[in-house]
């Protein structure tokens, strides 16, 4: 049965190491997977987003109706997408309130939570005042043997997999539900399903859950939901982007001519200060596509960073978002391979920031091969560059005090993964520089401009690495040495 509530439903996947272990088939992280993409599969026209959680919560995906990027990006989610291990469920329902629900749609806004259970430090006064002030829907699954403990299966880089062990005791988890429990008995909006090793439909649950819930009225036969323009567009030829080809070593593509790309852009008849600003952005593209051609990527990072805070508006199409968020990547990489001798870790966080653009990219347009393409290509820039900071940490480890250096590197490493590991595949944990907003696009749909939006994934950005997140991350790592099981 197809869903057609109208409703943004907010998935929170714990990806603790626990969710590893294998009494379920293939094991309760794919089984929880599984359920999300059946959920998906019922799911009409509501917009969908994507919380991943541990000891920290990221956001994986923002609310959209693209479900097939909601599937790609569930693909990334694993235990290293978050900052550090544990069960924090209180994380996770912070994020959603704090950060994807709107006041505004207070009522018809539920969060899904898939979890083992074992909490480590939540405070549910908190959480339940959190879901209350919301007027959150709550719908908890709970996964694992509640009775029989199952090891820890770790992948390796071999393929191999390993027993998690502490002490050189195996470890073994069960489903630890009783706060899941409490929460359901607790919250009125809440219900617990306790699937434990059984089979389930997630989108069946969720109908069962939806029964009693008042539905959102749609302006269409088909359920989705109609968007009005202030005013009419039409189709004017306008800004030229340059996409710069691939080039240099193993993360070549193959040419390093130059390839134009036409933009097509709408503006309003009756808008003269719209159609002011979109030539302002034009002559802004023009000028950071003649900076990337003589390789003056940091001039034309600059440039477009500031173009984009402006064109999150609907004054550009996706296609032309597209564009400008992979000429961005470019800019990145090439900055990142030019960093990389000097400062791994400085090279790092460009490369991070590259991919990202490059996922928002085909977030946009989502037959973009290139852009395809240059995700898996930064993917591997990045596990080289990782690999490097790691030998370097090493190398100073070995020329002076051992214990001393050991932590100094290890310290310098952690922290930076600690405020950038949450790469889109950040769009996480850092999610962050484009617009997805209650007009982005449903998937199958054609192209189409965007309407302004009532907030931006620049907004979660800027919140997750802004002014604060040094702070942030110091509380966070302060946290992480008080978690005695981080799993």
């Amino acid at each position: 049965m197809t869903s057609q509530t109208g409703r943004d439903v907010v998935f929170a996947l714990d990806v603790s190491q626990s969710m590893l272990a294998r009494d379920v088939s293939p094991n309760r992280l794919e089984v929880a997977r599984q359920g999300i993409r059946d959920a998906l599969d019922q799911f009409s026209n509501e917009r969908v987003a994507l919380i991943v959680y541990a000891g920290t919560a990221s956001i994986l995906c923002p609310l959209t109706y693209d479900y097939d990027f909601v599937r790609y990006m569930l693909e990334q989610a694993n235990p290293r997408t978050v900052d550090f291990g544990g069960t924090t469920l209180q994380s996770a329902i912070e994020k959603a309130v704090d950060q994807i629900f709107d006041p505004e749609r207070s009522g018809v806004q539920d969060l899904v939570i898939l979890s083992d259970g074992g909490d480590h430090g939540s405070r549910m006064e908190r959480v339940e005042t959190l879901l209350s002030e919301s007027n959150t829907g709550l719908l908890i699954v709970g996964l694992g043997d509640p009775s029989k403990g199952s090891p820890i299966l770790l992948p390796q880089e071999d393929g191999s997999l390993q027993t998690l062990e502490i002490e050189q005791q195996t470890v073994l988890t069960k489903l630890e539900d009783a706060l899941l429990r409490n929460l359901s008995a607790t919250y009125p909006n809440a219900v617990y399903i306790a699937a434990e090793t059984r089979p389930f439909n997630l989108g069946q649950l969720y109908n069962d859950y939806m029964a009693e819930k008042s539905t959102l009225a749609s302006n269409t036969n088909s359920g989705k939901l109609i968007y009005q323009e202030a005013a009419i567009f039409f189709l004017i030829p306008g800004l030229i982007c340059l996409l710069l080809a691939e080039r240099k070593g193993a993360r070549s593509l193959g040419s390093s001519a130059v390839i134009l790309s036409l933009f097509f852009c709408g503006f309003s008849q009756s808008s003269v200060r719209a159609e002011t600003a979109l030539k302002a952005i034009g002559v802004d593209f023009e000028k950071a596509a003649a900076f990337m051609q003589s390789e003056a990527y940091d001039e034309a990072l600059e440039i477009l960073n500031t173009t984009y805070g402006q064109s999150t508006s609907n004054l550009l199409s996706a296609e032309q978002m597209a564009a400008s968020l992979f000429n961005r990547g470019l800019c990145l990489i090439e900055l990142s391979e030019r960093q990389a001798e000097q400062s791994p870790i400085a090279a790092l966080e460009l490369a991070q920031k590259a991919r990202l653009a490059f996922l928002q990219s085909k977030a946009y347009k989502q037959d973009f091969k290139r852009a395809g393409l240059r995700i898996e290509l930064s993917s591997t820039w990045i596990q080289e560059l990782k690999g490097l900071i790691e030998e370097e940490g090493n190398q100073a480890s070995d020329d002076s005090n051992p214990q001393s250096s050991e932590d100094d590197g290890n310290e310098s490493f952690e922290d930076y993964e600690d405020m950038y590991e949450d790469d889109y595949s950040e769009m996480n944990e850092s999610m962050p520089d484009s617009s997805y907003n209650e007009g982005d696009l449903a998937a199958g749909s054609s192209m189409q401009p965007l309407p302004a939006p009532n907030y931006t994934i620049e907004d979660i950005l800027l919140e997750e690495k802004g002014n604060l997140q040094f702070r942030q991350q110091k509380r966070a790592n302060a946290n992480a040495a008080k978690v005695k099981k981080d799993y």
